[in-house]
C-alpha cells in the first residue's frame, strides 16, 4: 500500500480500475474514472501556471467532483486547499489572499459568492466551475486539459493545506504531508476506525474539515466505497443510507441528534454496523440515545486537526450503558499505541497525576507539519514537539482520557474552577432540553457568573427558573447557572462546535476581559 495521492490514485487505477469509489445521488464514480479526471486537471494546473507547492482552492459543498480536485492538485505536485464556504466572502478573500492561491474550483451555487470573492479580494482568480460554463467563465470540461499526466512532484511533502474552525480566532492554514500524516492516517488510523474492503461508508462531514477528509480518505484507502452526502437533512439522509446500504458513518453529535429524532419519527431499515461520532462534547443522554435507537457499534474518537483528525478513541466495549463501566461512556478515550498524551498543568507547567486536571498535550507522526502564514511556516509544536490541545482534561489509571472543557472556556466564579462541559451534560438530561451551551458571564461579585443558554425540544418551553432548580439537584451551588436564555439555535461551526466566543461577546462587551 502507498502512502501518497498520488501513489493510492495511480495504484487503485492500476489495480483495481472499475471498483467504484464514491457515489453521489445514485451516479458512481470509479477508480478509472477518477484517475483520468484527475490527470485532466492537473495538465490544466500545470499548463496554467501553477507552481509545485502553489495553492488551489475549492469553494463549495460536498460532491463527488471534489475528489478528482483533491488528486489532480496531489498529480500536478499542487496543493489541495479547500475553503469554508460557509464563511464570509471578505474571510474567503483574505483566505486565498494568505495562501497566494491563483485557482480556485467552484461548485454549482456558489457563482455569487465567487463574484464577491473577487471584489473583496481586488484581483482576478482563474475561476473553474464544477458545472457547466456561465456567464464568460469554464466548466470543468471545457477547462481541463488533455489526458496526460504532468508528471510533478511538490517541492516538498506537503499535500494539503486545511483551515483551522476559526474558534478561537482568525482561521490558520494546517499542513499536512503524505508520507508523514497521510501515511498514519491510511495506515494506522483506518483499521482502526472499523474501515475495510466492502464497507459502504456515509460522507457527512464536510470536506473542507479536517474530520471530512480524514474519513473520506480512510475509507478510499481502505476499499470502502463512500455515499457523498451534499447537505445534511436527516430525512433525506437516512433515506440514502436505506438505499446505499450504507454501513459505516462519522457524525457530529448535532448530526447524531437529528437522526436519532427522525429515525425515532420514521424507522428505516438500515444496514448500519458502526457509528463514529466526534467533533464536539455529547452528553451521555444523547450517545445512549443514539446508541438505542440504531442498535449498532458506536466509536468515539478524540483529535484536533493539526493532529491529523483523531488520536484517542473509545472503543465500543467501552460502549455500556447498563454496566458498572457506565462512566466510561464520558470518556474520550484511550490514545493510539504510536501517540504519546501527556497532561500539564497550565499554570506552571508540571506534570499531572492520574485524575489531577490539566492542558492534554500529544505528540506523534499525526502531528501537523506547521501553519502557513504570511510570514512562511511556523511550527505548531512547542520546544519538545508537543502539540498543546487548548482542552482541559485528566487520565484515569488505565489512560484514558476525561475531558472536562476546552481551556479557554473554563469559568471561575469566586475563584471556584466551573467546566461548562460539566454543567452543559447535566442539564442536557433534562426533558424540555434539546442542545445547552454554558459560558461565564461578569457578575460584580462573583468576577464571573454561569449563564446556560438553551435551545428547547420541539414541543416544549422550558422555564428558566425551573431549570436552575434542576441542576441545582444534580451540581454544587457554584456550578450552577445563575441565568438561562432560551434560543431557536446555538452558533456552530460547520463541525458542530459551539461558537462560544459569539455567545460571549454581547455580555462582555465593554469590560476589561479579552472575549475569544
Amino acid at each position: 500500500m502507498v502512502f501518497t495521492l498520488r501513489g493510492l490514485v495511480e495504484e487503485r487505477r492500476r489495480e483495481r480500475p472499475d471498483d467504484v469509489v464514491v457515489t453521489e445521488d445514485g451516479t458512481d464514480t470509479t477508480w478509472r474514472e477518477l484517475h483520468d479526471r484527475s490527470v485532466r486537471i492537473a495538465a490544466a494546473l500545470v499548463r496554467d501556471g501553477v507552481p509545485p507547492g502553489g495553492r488551489v482552492a475549492h469553494l463549495g459543498k460536498n460532491s463527488s467532483a471534489w475528489f478528482p480536485y483533491l488528486f489532480g492538485c496531489a498529480l500536478a505536485g499542487a496543493v489541495a486547499a479547500p475553503l469554508n464556504w460557509r464563511l464570509a466572502p471578505r474571510e474567503l478573500a483574505e483566505i486565498i489572499d494568505d495562501s497566494g492561491a491563483e485557482v480556485v474550483f467552484v461548485a454549482p451555487g456558489m457563482h455569487r459568492t465567487a463574484d464577491l470573492v473577487e471584489e473583496a479580494l481586488g484581483r482576478g482568480l482563474t475561476v473553474v466551475l464544477l458545472g457547466g460554463d456561465h456567464d464568460g467563465r469554464p466548466g470543468l470540461t471545457s477547462w481541463w486539459g488533455p489526458a496526460e499526466d504532468p508528471a510533478v512532484e511538490p517541492p516538498d511533502d506537503v499535500a494539503l493545506e486545511l483551515c483551522t474552525s476559526g474558534t478561537t480566532g482568525r482561521p490558520k492554514g494546517v499542513l499536512f504531508a503524505g508520507r508523514t500524516n497521510l501515511r498514519v492516517l491510511i495506515r494506522d488510523i483506518a483499521p482502526r476506525w472499523g474501515l475495510t474492503d466492502g464497507e459502504v461508508s456515509l460522507l457527512a462531514m464536510p470536506l473542507f474539515h479536517m474530520g471530512g477528509v480524514a474519513w473520506a480518505l480512510a475509507g478510499l484507502a481502505a476499499g470502502a466505497r463512500g455515499v457523498v452526502v451534499r447537505d445534511f437533512d436527516a430525512a433525506a439522509v437516512l433515506d440514502t443510507m436505506e438505499r446505499e446500504r450504507v454501513t459505516t458513518a462519522f457524525c457530529v453529535p448535532t448530526m447524531l441528534a437529528s437522526l436519532v429524532t427522525e429515525a425515532r419519527s420514521t424507522p428505516r431499515d438500515l444496514a448500519l454496523r458502526r457509528m463514529t461520532y466526534s467533533g464536539a462534547p455529547i452528553s451521555t443522554t444523547a450517545l445512549v440515545a443514539g446508541m438505542r435507537t440504531f442498535g449498532c457499534d458506536f466509536v468515539g474518537i478524540y483529535g484536533l486537526t493539526e493532529a491529523t483528525g483523531a488520536f484517542a478513541q473509545l472503543p465500543p466495549e467501552d460502549h455500556d450503558p447498563e454496566g458498572s463501566r457506565s462512566h466510561l461512556l464520558r470518556s474520550a478515550g484511550k490514545p493510539y499505541p504510536w501517540v504519546e498524551v501527556a497532561v500539564v498543568s497550565p499554570t506552571d507547567g508540571h506534570t499531572c497525576t492520574v485524575g489531577e486536571i490539566g492542558e492534554i498535550l500529544t505528540r506523534s507522526e499525526q502531528n501537523t507539519v506547521g501553519y502557513r502564514t504570511r510570514a512562511g511556516v511556523t511550527s505548531a509544536l512547542d520546544a519538545d514537539g508537543w502539540l498543546h490541545t487548548g482542552d482541559l482534561g485528566h487520565l484515569d489509571a488505565d489512560g484514558r482520557i476525561f475531558l472536562v472543557d476546552r481551556a479557554k472556556d473554563l469559568v471561575i466564579s469566586g475563584g471556584e474552577n466551573v467546566y461548562p462541559a460539566e454543567v452543559e451534560n447535566e442539564l442536557a438530561a433534562h426533558p424540555d432540553v434539546a442542545e445547552v451551551a454554558v459560558i461565564g458571564v461578569p457578575d460584580p461579585r462573583w468576577g464571573e457568573t454561569v449563564k446556560a443558554i438553551v435551545v428547547p425540544r420541539p414541543g416544549t418551553r422550558p422555564d428558566p427558573a425551573a431549570l436552575i432548580t434542576f441542576a441545582r439537584t444534580r451540581l454544587a451551588a457554584f456550578k450552577c447557572p445563575t441565568s438561562v436564555d432560551v434560543v431557536d439555535r446555538l452558533p456552530r461551526t460547520a463541525t458542530g462546535k459551539v461558537i462560544k466566543g459569539e455567545l460571549r461577546e454581547p455580555y462582555w462587551r465593554g469590560h476589561d476581559r479579552l472575549v475569544h
